[in-house]
């Protein structure tokens, strides 16, 4: 059944989400023509184009880097560009050890962070020391002398990347890459966007990932995006735009009549013909259900051909009501 009126009271919305409760509704949907709610989408297809370029020019600079430190041919690539929320931090950093070292505006305010994985870390200390190959555990610790090195190849190709940022944004890598991710200040709605580049040595099969991660809001310049100036809606107009939003909202009612419980046997010895003995007396009533809960309790009826519920009491309310009919879905 929809609600096809946009004049719902706040009587009526609080005798609504009543009868809905606090039952976790299971998502049947999260695409509308092509829109996933689940990630921001701050930054149209030109602009992530734009982005991908300017992240094509530090990729080709960073493999000159790694080229220089590790005395061979590097292959850097730019891989798929990612829009997030920030409430999905916590997935990015738990989901494997990771090295991190962050950057920001000044050393106790991190905006964003760079980062590679423990394994990553330990080959690129095994190369800078000029052995082929880890013959180490790679989960292993690093010694004081390997995190050094570590730390100055990350913090020269962490500057790469933010030094394409400037005139627009002054950020300055930390001094030390941790185990520990940074806590960066943000809102879980905050619109945040990875850039992850992949790396292969020469003549080796393995393939390494860096990332950097930072609010879109930062890349703006970079797209030639302009911020606009956000007009101050009257709460009053916020009030009548979420009720009209409410208002058309599609709510689902199901009428149960009654419910039993049968043996397995006897379930799978069913077939046409058969009664089922259900556990009401003629005269109770049907109860409708919203969300999984009774809302209402009615008896059948008939309405221009159609099965209905004539509708005598509120679950919710069961104060005496003037009955009324509803169709049933």
């Amino acid at each position: 059944m929809t609600v096809a009126s946009a004049n719902l009271s706040n009587a009526k919305v609080r005798r609504l989400l009543a009868a809905v409760g606090s039952a976790r509704v299971v998502e049947e949907a999260t695409t509308i023509a092509g829109h996933d709610w689940r990630h921001p989408h701050y930054f149209p297809n030109d602009q992530l184009d734009r982005l991908s370029a300017v992240a094509g020019q530090v990729a080709a600079t960073i493999a000159g880097q790694l080229k220089h430190s590790f005395h061979c041919e590097m292959t850097v690539t730019v891989a798929p560009i990612t829009q997030q929320f920030a409430g999905a931090l916590r997935e990015i950093t738990v989901s494997e050890e990771r090295y991190y070292l962050a950057f920001g505006p000044a050393k106790d305010n991190p905006c964003g962070f760079f980062s590679i994985t423990a394994r990553t870390a330990l080959r690129w200390v095994t190369w800078l020391l000029g052995d082929a190959e880890m013959k180490d555990d790679a989960n292993r610790p690093l010694a004081s002398l390997e995190e050094s090195l570590l730390g100055d190849l990350t913090g020269a190709v962490a500057e790469t990347f933010l030094a394409a940022l400037r005139p627009h944004q002054d950020l300055r890598p930390g001094e030390r890459i941790t185990l520990e991710a940074p806590m960066l200040r943000s809102e879980p709605t905050q619109e945040i966007c990875t850039i992850s580049f992949a790396i292969t040595k020469k003549d080796s099969n393995e393939k390494d990932d860096v990332l950097f991660l930072l609010p879109c809001s930062t890349l703006d310049p970079l797209v030639g995006k302009s911020r606009q100036a956000v007009r101050a809606i009257p709460t009053e107009e916020l009030s009548r735009i979420l009720m009209e939003h409410v208002a058309l909202m599609p709510v689902t009612v199901t009428a149960r009549l009654a419910r039993i419980m049968v043996g397995s046997e006897e379930f799978l010895d069913l077939e046409g013909g058969d009664i089922l003995l259900l556990d009401k007396p003629v005269v109770e009533p049907v109860e409708l259900l919203l969300n999984g809960r009774v809302a209402f309790r009615g008896r059948p009826a008939s309405v221009a051909g159609c099965r209905a519920v004539l509708i005598l009491e509120s679950a919710v309310h069961p104060a005496a009501q003037k009955p009324k009919s509803a169709p049933v879905n």
